[in-house]
């Protein structure tokens, strides 16, 4: 049901031209002269990744495809979860042109192309649009001759921009949260990159900085393995050690039949110890802390163990010299860091309570980015509540110059 005022339309009929970008590509040359290219990996549903921005000779550009500030984007061809993308480009890069797999759509005085963003790009705009690729099962596109004919309900342009407008703010409060936990993340990179190899020096309990020589052992003298088995099916919960944290095996392995196998027999781990997955595809080994208040099982591809000093600080400085654990695995296709080999490496360790020192500093710093990261999830939650109201016209806006 078409909202009061609104209307439903056919997108040809608000759109003025198309135009494909350019088909050129960085072909190895040297350019002295270059301008960004951007394809359709650039392009997300209603914003822009630059992190990795291909170049091309700027005497290969028609000056008719530079980008212009308010640009509309559509992405043509990509693989069918991604294709149909769609973003106002935001002018942050001066001069920057686009591929053929990029469509730039001008529509009429009729839309505003804010609004149109967010309409393509979540549901019942990004449904029509989901509707649409043809192709493999690995590559999609979205002609133009099929585009065209879907239908799209609009509000009066005064309503388009003013939810826009509205959106917007959530989007811009998005973008700074985002920021501030990258900058949170890169600090606490710095600071263990000081703290963990002993450049930084933190206060005792009595005010003075910490002093001496750490000293260079093998792990095999600060580690405990853990030994312990279960000997009942189901006797605890099962967890899998993965990038993100210790998670429950049946959230992990949802719909799969790995979770409710049978698990007797598994590493039991309890609360404060350190596990991870002795088996990787990449040599990158992450180490977790189980801080559950209860004992959990694991599979017997995850050692258990405890250290004589500070958890914390020993998963931070695991963390830290992730890298090199791969120097310390066997194995080709997959590389294989037993315990054992773990406890054969050598580190550099301060005392306990130095240990103790820097694991407070780094656990405050992890739990001001788990303080963002939940406030940047409550934000996307409150604009996506947002616009399932606003462009559906369940709830309506008041435009400048009404009466509420």
């Amino acid at each position: 049901m078409v909202p009061k005022g609104w209307e439903e339309v056919q997108f040809s009929s608000i759109v003025k031209e198309t135009q494909l970008g350019t088909t050129e590509r960085h072909k190895g040359e040297v350019c002295e002269e270059a301008i960004p290219l951007l394809k359709m990996g650039n392009l997300t549903w209603g914003s822009f990744n630059l992190t990795n921005l291909e170049l091309i000779p700027r005497a290969k550009v028609d000056k008719n495809l530079i980008l212009k500030k308010g640009d509309f984007l559509f992405n043509t061809r990509n693989t069918p979860e991604l294709v149909g993308k769609s973003a106002v480009w935001d002018g942050r890069i001066k001069e920057i042109t686009f591929d053929n797999n990029i469509n730039r759509i001008t529509f009429t005085e009729k839309v505003d192309s804010f609004y149109l963003r967010y309409y393509l790009n979540f549901g019942k705009g990004k449904s029509k649009i989901n509707s649409l690729p043809a192709g493999s099962t690995s590559v999609a596109a979205i002609y133009w001759k099929d585009l065209k004919n879907i239908k799209v309900i609009i509000p009066p342009l005064p309503e388009q921009q003013k939810i826009a407008k509205i959106l917007s703010t959530w989007d811009k409060a998005i973008s700074t949260t985002e920021r501030l936990i990258d900058n949170s993340t890169q600090q606490k990179k710095a600071l263990m990159q000081q703290l963990l190899t002993g450049k930084k020096r933190l206060l005792d309990e009595s005010g003075k900085r910490f002093e001496g020589e750490w000293e260079e052992a093998k792990l095999s003298k600060w580690l405990i393995e853990y030994k312990e088995k279960s000997t009942t099916q189901d006797q605890y919960e099962v967890y899998t050690s993965s990038r993100n944290g210790l998670v429950l095996q049946s959230d992990y392995f949802a719909n799969s039949r790995i979770a409710g196998r049978d698990n007797i027999g598994f590493h039991v781990i309890p609360p404060n110890h350190i596990t991870y997955r002795s088996r990787s595809d990449d040599g990158f080994f992450t180490f977790n802390l189980f801080s559950s208040d209860k004992n959990g099982l694991i599979s017997n591809y995850y050692p258990v163990f405890s250290t004589k000093g500070i958890n914390e600080f020993f998963i931070a400085l695991f963390e830290q010299y992730r890298a090199v654990f791969g120097r310390y695995s066997v194995g080709t296709s997959q590389k294989v860091l037993s315990l054992n080999a773990l406890k054969d490496i050598s580190f550099k360790i301060p005392s306990i309570p130095e240990q103790q020192k820097i694991a407070t500093v780094l656990t405050n710093a992890d739990k001001e980015i788990e303080l963002l990261e939940q406030q940047l999830a409550d934000l996307q939650q409150e604009k996506k509540a947002l616009m399932q109201v606003l462009l559906r016209g369940k709830k309506r806006v008041v435009v400048d110059g009404e009466i509420a």
